[in-house]
């Protein structure tokens, strides 16, 4: 049912993987380290709510703010568009999906209760029953190794170029290693006007991306943004998709 609701209104740009067997996890202590490792990673949340008046689906985007496990509850911060926040009352029933690791993860929750801040509209929700769980076609992801490193630039029209490295590596999108923390602090869902590497066999990369999640590391001393490319050309599609082939061969003789 969730499945074919985000399928359906989204039309996935990630597919899943034909065969795969959808892995739910129903165990609240399961639900509970997921929810915190969503709000420990910044994630961006896309999010479906039913009008019940309309029968509409709204698509709407948040990130998880706070967790309480005693509770089994968490709360999740403005939505977006902002004009629709006032419209989610207690009771209402919303859809969230994200993509982590190549998996898309999506659950079911009740909006519990609403408070104020003075600047912002917050959401309580009780835990969902289930995360299910979905393996996606096209995101099945490489590690690059740092002993040959490969530059990243993150061109952003109202913010300072961003250089790194690349981490890792997907047919639709990649995370970036930077050295100390990314000030300003970056925001969940924005878009980069040009993310542009070169592989390691000369093929050039030249795409808008936008940011899905990103983490401090303050032990390291790093910070990771994971990025989703966004209208890439035929020709990048299929050198990204030659490159990715050859290095998942390679790794595998080597392993």
């Amino acid at each position: 049912m969730i499945t074919s609701i985000f399928d359906k209104l989204f039309g996935h740009r990630e597919q899943q993987q034909e065969g795969t067997s959808k892995n739910v996890k129903h165990s609240p202590q399961d639900i509970g380290d997921l929810l915190v490792l969503y709000k420990q990673h910044n994630y961006h949340l896309t999010a479906i709510v039913k009008d019940k008046q309309k029968k509409k689906l709204t698509k709407l985007s948040t990130g998880i703010e706070a967790v309480e496990l005693g509770n089994k509850q968490f709360m999740t911060d403005q939505f977006l568009p902002l004009e629709l926040n006032d419209s989610i009352k207690p009771g209402d029933k919303v859809l969230f999906s994200l993509t982590h690791h190549g998996v898309r993860h999506q659950f079911e929750c009740i909006c519990t209760e609403n408070t104020n801040d003075p600047k912002t509209v917050k959401h309580w929700f009780g835990f969902p029953q289930g995360v299910e769980q979905i393996q996606l076609r096209n995101a099945f992801r490489v590690k690059i190794s740092q002993a040959h490193p490969i530059k990243v630039t993150l061109t952003h029209e109202q913010k300072e170029t961003i250089t790194g490295t690349l981490a890792d590596l997907s047919a639709s999108g990649l995370r970036v290693r930077i050295d100390g923390l990314v000030k300003p602090k970056p925001e969940r869902g924005e878009i980069y006007s040009s993310c542009h590497l070169v592989l390691g066999d000369g093929s050039p990369v030249i795409a808008a991306a936008q940011l899905v999640h990103w983490q401090f590391d303050p032990e390291s001393n790093l910070s990771y943004l994971g990025l989703h490319f966004e209208n890439l050309d035929g020709n990048t599609q299929r050198a990204l998709n030659r490159y990715l082939t050859d290095l998942q061969r390679k790794q595998r003789q080597l392993s």
